[in-house]
Parts: structure tokens; sequence; C-alpha cells
């Protein structure tokens, strides 16, 4: 039988309770229900049985929050169906008048309360209920929080220690008996192992006033042992849990000690990065290995080409070992030191011997340094009272030798590098002047040579000219042909003499670098060639250019001889066209100068810029192939380049860029 649900729109603010009532008489359970029902504002679910088997088989279906049993059952009594049943949910046992006796039997069999049916009105069932799964629930919570503190507690592999309110050790598992090298007993006879340490002391004082947890760590010196303990504040005193962090201690001292001396390292080498200089190189040694080996005393010994010791202390050079402390010491490990990268000589001094490193993969510094190179020098430095003789020592010793061998072999590098740019740059200097006096003597013999050489030109030429209009009628034609071959030559000879002397100029002749308009000089340039533009139907176009601070001759130069050959080297049924183009780039100016001429064989393109270069014959193009030779010339001198491309549509591109210069138009 099921209670029913209430109606729709009843607020529910607790889940519905399930209610088992196991009782053989009809009238009983009907009351029960009707009491249910009653309950204002709780949903209840019952089910209800008449014997105890049948309850036992409801169980096995579910369990629910709470059983209302009678104790005395058609096939068994409600004793006995606990012992059997022993539900995981409360329990209301139910009894006749004057057997409370039994109501209290089944409450330590596992009931939580009893309720005597003669007496029993809705309002009192429905508190015995909720006070016995509220009793329930709180048992179940404390049985498991029990066992869960049990499988801590067995799981604990700390040290325990309990202490009571005037800090006496009340317990101690064997975990807490091994780290602290004692027993519970010998505890309470002698002196705590903390009593003595202040801080630990502190820790135990802060746990009891500020009622919070605190931890503290515990050194005991003759077990050479670190404990953390973390104190918990008790009813009854503290609670300490211990463990041994002998090891992390250890471990955090050896990387502290390891983090200072890498510091110190890298100090160290940032300030042997800073000098150059040999002395300066010597001084930096003795003092980071001073700062490094915290020694009183560090000597460098370095040889010298005579084999003698160059010594350099803290202060300086030092001229003798005589008034060192430990100088025999000092002296015996300077002779043994080239037989072992570190020595210790009687305790006082250690010996650190530095030697060339080895060079590997032809970089020289990317080896070790070792015994078996060249030997740089000896650094001896008096051993600190409490120095440590460990491996991490000698790995800082080792590094220290290889930092300072390769400080020295820079040093020595570097002094090499200097002389020899010394040297160069004397031999540059005495080459440069003797080329420059070698230039000028050719350009002047070149000039003066062009010059001397006109005047005999103008004589042939002059007297062949002469024999052609006495003697011309009076010569067959193979004579008269010889002489206008003649008188060719001497002109073509004139001509070259001219460009060679143009070339001169170039060179002897002082730059003047003016703001020019190159609007205006290629205006000039096309003025000049107009009569050869006139002379092959040709056309120059001419786009807006920019004002550059040049030699206004020498662009004059350059562009009449850009735009001349445009015209020249023309296809025979094509009227040729000139375009002149500049454009501003990041750095300076490129101009173009385009034409549909015959163009150039890209294999060609580099040869053309070569003095007396040609690609034609002379019978198809005049000219002695030294234009473009000047182009690149005052070009190069303006700090440009000269290039040649090919235009897709043919012909030939003449591209030559300069870089700006103050004054020369820009792009806004």
């Amino acid at each position: 039988m099921t209670v029913p649900e209430p109606p729709e729109g009843t607020p529910l603010s607790v889940p519905p309770l399930r209610v088992l009532i196991v009782d053989d008489s009809p009238e009983d359970t009907e009351t029960y229900l009707r009491f249910l029902r009653r309950w204002p504002g709780r949903e209840v679910q019952a089910q209800a049985t008449a014997l105890g088997e049948d309850a036992l088989d409801a169980l096995q279906r579910g369990v629910p929050d709470v059983i209302l049993l009678d104790y005395q059952l058609p096939d068994m009594t409600g004793l006995e169906f606990l012992d059997e049943a022993r539900p995981d949910c409360a329990v209301i046992m139910l009894t006749g008048v004057g057997d409370e006796q039994v109501a209290v039997q089944a409450i330590r069999a596992g009931a939580q309360d009893y309720l005597v049916k003669g007496r029993l009105n809705a309002e009192l069932l429905q508190q015995t209920l909720l006070r016995a799964v509220n009793t329930h629930g709180m048992a179940r919570e404390l049985r498991r929080s029990q066992a869960r503190t049990a499988a801590i507690l067995n799981s604990i592999t700390d040290g325990f220690v309990a202490l009571d309110e005037a800090g006496q050790v009340t317990e101690l598992n064997s975990t807490a008996e091994i780290l602290l090298g004692t027993t519970l007993n010998a505890l309470r006879r002698s002196p705590l192992p903390w009593e003595g340490d202040p801080e630990f002391m502190a820790a135990i004082e802060r746990a009891r006033s500020s009622a919070q947890m605190t931890t503290a760590d515990l050194h005991l010196p003759q077990q050479d042992r670190w404990l953390h303990a973390r104190l918990y504040p008790s009813r009854t005193g503290l609670i300490l849990y211990l463990i041994d962090v002998t090891a992390r201690r250890e471990a955090e001292e050896r990387e502290r000690r390891h983090s200072r001396r890498m510091q110190a390292l890298y100090h160290a080498a940032a300030t042997l990065n800073t000098v150059r200089e040999r002395q300066d190189v010597l001084n930096a040694i003795v003092q980071v290995s001073q700062a490094l080996t915290r020694s009183p005393l560090v000597i460098l010994a370095t040889p010298d080409p005579a084999g003698d010791w160059l010594l350099n202390g803290p202060d300086g050079p030092v001229e003798t070992l005589n008034a060192l402390p430990g100088a025999a010491a000092l002296q015996a490990g300077l002779q043994a030191a080239q037989s072992e990268q570190i020595g210790f000589c009687e305790d006082c001094w250690t010996t650190l011997t530095l030697t060339q490193p080895r060079e590997s993969a032809g970089l020289p510094g990317s080896g070790h340094a070792d015994n078996t190179g060249t030997l740089l020098g000896v650094l001896a430095f008096q051993t600190p009272q409490d120095a440590e003789h460990s491996d991490d020592t000698r790995t800082l010793l080792v590094t220290l030798a290889q930092m300072l061998s390769h400080a020295l072999t820079h040093s020595a590098l570097y002094e090499a590098d200097r002389e020899h740019r010394r040297t160069l740059e004397a031999r540059v200097q005495a080459r440069t002047a003797a080329l420059e006096r070698s230039n000028r003597e050719l350009e002047q013999f070149a000039y003066v040579a062009s010059d001397d050489l006109k005047e005999p030109l103008r004589t042939i030429s002059s007297f062949t000219q002469l024999l052609q209009n006495r003697y011309g009628p009076q010569l067959d034609d193979r004579a008269r042909r010889y002489m206008e071959f003649t008188v060719a030559g001497a002109q073509r000879m004139s001509t070259l003499i001219e460009d060679v002397l143009a070339v001169s100029r170039l060179n002897t002749l002082p730059s003047v670098p003016t703001l020019t308009d190159l609007n205006t000089l290629v205006g000039h340039v096309t003025a000049q060639l107009q009569a050869l533009t006139d002379e092959v139907g040709g056309q120059v176009q001419v786009e807006p250019l920019p004002k550059l601070m040049v030699d206004a001759t020498q662009f004059t130069q350059l562009f009449q001889n850009l735009i001349g050959n445009a015209l020249k080297f023309r296809r025979p049924d094509h009227p040729p066209v000139v375009q002149v183009q500049a454009h501003a780039t990041q750095d300076g100016w490129t101009f173009t100068v385009t034409d549909n001429g015959i163009g150039i064989e890209p294999k060609y393109h580099d040869r053309v810029f070569v003095i007396f270069q040609r690609l034609h014959t002379r019978e198809h193009y005049t000219g002695n192939g030294i234009g473009l030779a000047l182009c690149r010339k005052i070009v190069e001198g303006r700090g440009g380049t000269i290039w040649l491309s090919q235009p897709e549509a043919g012909g030939t591109a003449v591209q030559f860029s300069v870089p700006y210069r103050p004054g020369d138009t820009r792009p806004a």
C-alpha cells in the first residue's frame, strides 16, 4: 500500500520519505498510513507488509529510509528480523503497552527508536520518523568517518608524535622512533630533541596560540638528519607529523652552492670578455680567480720567451716569489704544474695548469683544455681553510682552468691579429700610394701621348688630302682607294685619341657636382642630336626627370652616349623610338633609356661596358667601343651602377641607378 502523492502545486522542500511498514494488524497499518497522509509539506512513499519474510524480500528490491517494525509478527519476532536483515536504514520498533523492555532490547539490536502503539498519534509518529532517520544518518556518517580515519592512520608512513598540554610526549609510532632515534620511554626520561632548537620551540608555541597548523624544520646534529614537522593543535595538545627531508636539504644546499658558483662563473666570463690587452687580461684573471676560489692570495705565472716565470698578483706584477707566504711550496707547485692539471702542494697551495685549448674541426677554442697543449700559464692560489675537496669543487676548478685558458688564448690571438692588421694596413697604404702614383703617371702619359699623337695624324691627314687634290686625276683607281683608306684611318685614329682623352679627363679633372635639372640637361642633348634624329627619322620621348647633385658635363656625356647609341643601333626597317624615364626607389633614382633597335644578346651584356669592345664591324656601325665604358665610369663615379636588360617588345634597355645625395629631388 502506498500513500498517495500530495495535490499538484504543493511545494516540496525535501525529497520523498520512503517508509516500509511491517505489521500484521490492518487496523494499525491503516492508522500509520492516515498519520503519514496528514504530514503537511512532506511527501511520503509508504509500503506495507504483514510478514517478516515479505519484508526481507522488499529489502532485496530496495532499502527504504525507515522501517516501522512490529515486534510480534506471524512468522518471526522483530528482533529476529533485525538479526537476519541487518537493514542499512533507520528502524522504529512498534511495541504494545508495557513492552518497553522489549523495545530497549530492539534498540540494542540496531533499532533507532521505539513507539508504543497505544500512545501513538500523528505528530509523535512524524517526529519519531525524522529523529530516527537523522540518528541513523549521523551514525552512518560517523562510521564512514571512523573508517576513513582508520584507513588513513593505517596508511601513514610519517612519524606520529602526540603531545599533551604540558608539551610531554604521550604517543609515538614506530616511524617516529626511527626518525628521532629514540623510544617513548626514553623521551619521557630525557629532554626532548627539540628543546634546544629555539625556532622549533617557537613553532610549537605558534601552533598552540593560533590554533592553526604550523610547519617547522628540526635538525638532529647527532644523527646528521633534518626532519620536517607539521604541527596540528588538538583537544589534548599537539599532533606532530614528521618526515625525513635530509636528502632534500642536502640537494637544496648543493643546488644553492651550484647556483652561486654558476653565477660567479658567469660574472667571471663577462669580466674576461670585456678586456683585450694582455696585461688587462692577466689582472682580470687574478681578480675573478680570487673571487671564485675565495682564496686570500692568487698568483698567475706565465712563461716568457726566455723560459722564466712572469708573475701577477692581486696588486699587479710580482717581482719575486720569496716574499710570498709558502714560497717554497709554491715554487715546487709551479715546477710540478706541467705534469697535472690540478695540483695540491702541502695543503697550502692549489695550482691549475692553463694550456692551449685544442682545435676541433678547424675552429679555434672549440676544444677543451688539457695538459697536452702549449703551456699558457699556471694559476696558483692559497687553499682556503674551509675548502671542500669534492667532485663539485674539482669540476669548478676544471671549468675555471678552461675559461682562463680561453681568455689567455684570445688575448694572444687579439695581439697577433692587431699586429697583423698593422702590417696589412702598412702594406695597403704603401700599395695604395704606389697605385695612385702609377695611375697618375699613366693618366699623365695618356694625356701627353694622346696630345702628341694628334699632331702627326693631322700631318698625315693633311698631306694625304693635298695629294688627293693635286695628283688625284693622275692616279689610278687603286691608288686613289689607298689614299682614301689612309685618310679614313687617320680620322678613326684621331677619334680614338679623342675618346682616350675623354676617359683620361674623367680621372684627371675634378668633378664639381651642382644641383642640375636633368629635364633641361637632356633637352640640350636631344637638341645636339637633332640632326641625327632627323636623318634616321627617329623620335626621342623624355618623361619628367628629377633634379640631382651631379657633374653637369659628365651627365651630358652620359645621356649623349646613351641616346646616341639608341639612335645609331637601329633596325633598317623600323624608325628608332627612344624613351628616357626615371623613377624613385627607397635608396635613390633609377633611370632607363629604352630603344626598339637591334638589341644585345644577354651573353654580351657585361662585355659591352669594357673599353674598346665592339660587337659589330665598322662597315655596319661606326665607333670605337668606348661609349658605354665611359657611361659606366660616370655612373660609378656618382656611386651608382649600370646594367642592360631586354624589353619584351625587343630592343635594348640601358638602366642605371644613383643614390640620394643632399639636395636631390626626393618623392613626396
